[in-house]
């Protein structure tokens, strides 16, 4: 087919279409074309459906009144074997339909959109795709020819929508902005066409089989995506579950047939969108971008740079899609390829057949002057009827507002009769009827606000009463008791309110000639509203029984408080130790519990609330265990205080004492005296701490004077030991002088100067000698000669003893160290030997650190008899 028109708006990677010379020859070639699936020769070196590169499958004829299929791209559809599930998009021409299609693929480039005002798509595109529906079955896209084109019949609109309708797992209808009245009449319009050419075809007899998908009793689900959508919904379908759809059902009007339809009962609202289709849902989409250039043009928009809003809308979209989306179902087996062709061949030669009903176009009328006139005037009639109901200060009952509502039908519709009865007209009571629909849904908005206004009333005056009995209960209460009762209230207000509802909103008797009339929507259930708002109110007032409540709380803890600090500043600044303070202890706690107590005891039902156990563990925690840890602090630090201050009296007085001693004197004597000294100064402290004896203070300060006692001990005596050594100085020069002696006798083989061992004994043995032999020595115990003679020697002869020990080095260190020498010399000379010039080569190869010739030539054993 060479005419432009049937290759107009094919994207740059997808299949040609196929070319045949003359337009009689092509129609012909594709009528021709076989049904069954079968496939050629030729067919097997094709390779499979690529994913994401559209290709047409079906294109206009040349007047744009009927549809041929494309050969090349229903051989390639034939050619896929698994279950396929078709995501059918249809619409107004540059509604954006292409674009909603790339953007579900999350890519721009996918399908053929530009900035022309004319359309870009021709006929029925289809689009493999990566996507999964929730049957596990592929998911396929169909893109259509949009809506309303210059110079198309609205018959070949409808056909557009039937194939998609027909063929389509999920049928999505795209438009821009708002949805109004008259885009909800084409779309039914639209969809009862389909609906009639399903019927006709299916009962037709033919030599093809009859699809299974048009003895299907509903369509496939419908979603209504509104694009560029940038308003507020309607506020009264802001607090629904789903505002846009609720929107959209606000448009659609009674089903003619409502009232007959099985199962269905008379007044129910049933639109033919919500019979004819699964499942009815509405999508607002936000714009994809904000800037006039990206808008014009949206093909050269970046996907990274489409609006937020816009993505997350249609993820919401994409998500709703797959999962209401299954294959459908051809010879009882999910839809393929191969089935998918030989539907549209049969879809399309219905189409070509005749078999269309061809409607009249939306906006032609055939009624007559005055027939619309009697209509106009019977219209006028009931208005007036409405106004004279529900005029009272309340509304009425909704079963005594439908039965007047209804009377006034009746009254205008056989107002209406009367005024066509001399003229050959035949009523057009379905016309009639929509008006006074649209005249009695303007009544009921007033009718329920009326209605809200009055409920709302009824509320506030439920809830006055529940207030006005919460306020006269005295607080502080139970709050168990204000629980109870006030739940008592409340079920019973809600109770009597729930009734006042029922009985209100009765509708009565089902009406005959339009729909009934129901309580209005309310954001919140009313009695659950009313419960809510109770409840609410009780909570406010157990919230002031709780503060009330720890008023009484806190005062009780005040006065416990008050308690421990008058029974702690009676005791002053007594130093108590730790029995005394166990009983201050003990009586604080008595005084403390016996003050909070008497607080509560003229409510008893205060010791069962939470707050008592709470509020006692914070007397116990804050005012009692803090109090007395601050108390027992300060009276540590006092007892500190005390005994450092005794602990320096008794230590001076020891000081003072010590220098009193005798000395010299023997080792026991002296002993005695200072046990003597020392008991007497622990007394002086145990007197000073008579009563805190049991105290870690007295303990510490105990502890520490004993240890300046036994301090005090070691110095005593080693000033005893320095008097007697004062007192034995002709011992010491003498025993000095036979050490001088020995010395000099002594050769090189003498041990006296040279071994210290020898030399301290030979020295303590010259003093001792000096020692028995002088007068001091006398009266000297042989321990204190020792300790004397220790002292003398590591204090006087310290000089002589260094000598002693640098001999004695010298002694041991030499013999050693030439040892050593001798050992290297030895061995060092018995390693190294010079190459034979007769077995070696005359350059030796290279040693390592620390490796021997023998090592490098890897050999060992010596080298020649000559030395290295």
């Amino acid at each position: 087919v060479t005419n432009s028109s049937y290759t107009q708006g094919r994207p740059s990677n997808c299949h040609a279409p196929m070319v045949c010379k003359g337009y009689a020859a092509c129609l012909a070639s594709l009528l021709l074309l076989p049904l069954a699936s079968g496939h050629s020769a030729a067919d097997a070196s094709f390779s499979e459906v690529p994913v994401n590169e559209p290709f047409q499958v079906v294109m206009p004829s040349r007047n744009h009144t009927s549809m041929l299929p494309v050969a090349e791209g229903l051989s390639l559809l034939s050619r896929h074997h698994g279950p396929i599930s078709v995501i059918a998009v249809v619409g107004p021409y540059h509604s954006g339909k292409s674009f909603l299609l790339n953007s579900l693929l999350g890519e721009t480039k996918v399908f053929s959109i530009g900035r022309r005002t004319s359309p870009e798509t021709m006929g029925i595109w289809l689009c493999r795709t990566s996507l999964h529906a929730s049957d596990g079955s592929e998911v396929w896209l169909m893109d259509s020819e949009g809506f309303f084109g210059p110079g198309v019949a609205e018959s070949y609109d409808a056909k557009i929508f039937t194939i998609a309708s027909l063929l389509g797992g999920h049928l999505v209808y795209n438009t821009v902005k708002v949805i109004d009245q008259q885009a909800v009449n084409l779309l039914e319009m639209l969809a009862r066409r389909a609906q009639l050419f399903r019927t006709r075809t299916s009962m037709e007899t033919t030599s093809i089989d009859t699809p299974e998908f048009l003895s299907v009793r509903s369509f496939p689900p419908l979603t209504w995506v509104v694009e560029d959508f940038v308003q507020e919904l309607p506020e009264e379908h802001a607090w629904d579950a789903d505002p846009a759809t609720s929107w959209l059902k606000s448009y659609l009007s009674d089903s003619n047939n409502a009232s007959h339809a099985g199962g269905v009962h008379q007044g129910e609202e049933v639109h033919i969108l919500a019979k004819l289709y699964s499942s009815l849902k509405v999508q607002t989409l936000f714009l994809p971008a904000t800037e006039k250039a990206e808008l014009q043009d949206l093909s050269n928009i970046r996907w990274d740079a489409v609006h937020p809003e816009f993505k997350k809308e249609l993820a919401t979209l994409k998500a709703h899609l797959l999962e209401n989306l299954q294959a459908r179902s051809f010879d009882n087996k999910p839809m393929t390829g191969d089935t998918l062709n030989r539907a549209l061949r049969f879809i399309l030669q219905g189409l070509q057949k005749g078999k269309f009903h061809e409607l009249p176009s939306l906006w032609a009328t055939w009624t007559q002057q005055v027939a619309e006139m009697s209509v106009q005037d019977a219209e006028t009639w009931f208005s007036d009827l409405l106004t004279s109901i529900d005029t009272g200060p309340d509304p009425v009952a909704v079963s005594e507002f439908n039965s007047k509502v209804e009377e006034a039908r009746e009254r205008s519709v056989q107002f209406y009769s009367e005024l066509l009865r001399d003229f050959e007209v035949r009523p057009d009571l379905s016309e009639l009827q929509k008006r006074m629909a649209v005249g009695f849904g303007h009544k009921l908005i007033l009718y329920h606000e009326r209605v809200q206004r009055w409920v709302g009333e009824k509320m506030a005056e439920l809830k006055d009463r529940y207030n006005s009995f919460l306020m006269q209960t005295e607080l502080p209460c139970d709050p168990s008791w204000l629980r109870q009762k006030g739940d008592e209230r409340s079920r019973d207000a809600v109770r009597m309110f729930a009734g006042t509802l029922e009985a209100f909103g009765a509708r009565g008797k089902p009406p005959k000639l339009g729909r009934a009339a129901g309580m209005p929507v309310f954001p919140q259930e009313p009695t659950s509203q009313l419960n809510s708002d109770l409840n609410n109110m009780l909570g406010a007032r157990e919230h002031e029984n709780e503060r009330e409540i720890l008023q009484m709380f806190k005062k009780s803890v005040k006065a416990a408080d008050e308690a421990v600090d008058r029974e702690l500043k009676l005791t002053g600044d007594r130093l108590l130790g730790k029995a005394g303070l166990q009983e201050m202890r003990s009586l604080v706690e008595h005084r403390c519990w016996q003050a909070f107590e008497e607080r509560l005891d003229k409510r008893q039902w205060l010791k069962n609330t939470s707050h008592y156990k709470a509020q006692r563990a914070l007397v116990q925690t804050e005012t009692l265990e803090a109090r007395m840890n601050r108390f027992a602090a300060a009276n540590e630090r006092r007892l500190v205080e005390h005994f450092r201050l005794a602990e320096g009296r008794c230590t001076d007085s020891y000081k003072t004492r010590r220098e009193n001693l005798v000395m010299p004197a023997a080792e026991n004597e002296l002993f005695a005296e200072h046990r003597k000294l020392a008991i007497s100064i622990r007394e002086m402290l145990e007197e000073q701490g008579r009563e805190i004896m049991d105290t870690e203070a007295f303990r510490g300060a105990l502890r520490r004077l004993v240890g300046h006692l036994d301090e005090g001990l070691l110095q005593v005596k080693q000033k005893n030991v320095e008097l007697w050594k004062v007192h034995s100085d002709e011992a010491t020069r003498c025993a000095l002088r036979e050490n001088h002696y020995a010395e000099k006798k002594c050769t090189l083989f003498c041990f006296f100067n040279k071994v210290p061992m020898v030399h301290r004994e030979a020295s303590r043995k010259n003093l001792l000698g000096c020692l028995s032999r002088s007068s001091t020595g006398g009266r000297m115990a042989a321990s204190m000669q020792n300790q004397v003679f220790e002292d003398w020697y590591n204090k006087d002869l310290a000089h002589d003893v260094a000598m002693v020990w640098s001999n004695f080095y010298i002694c041991i260190g030499t013999p050693v160290i030439g040892l050593i020498i001798l050992l290297v010399c030895s061995g060092g000379c018995g390693c190294y030997r010079p190459y034979s010039y007769n077995r070696y080569p005359l350059n030796p190869p290279p040693m390592h650190s620390g490796q021997y010739p023998s090592q490098a030539f890897g050999q060992t054993g010596r080298f020649g008899n000559t030395r290295w």
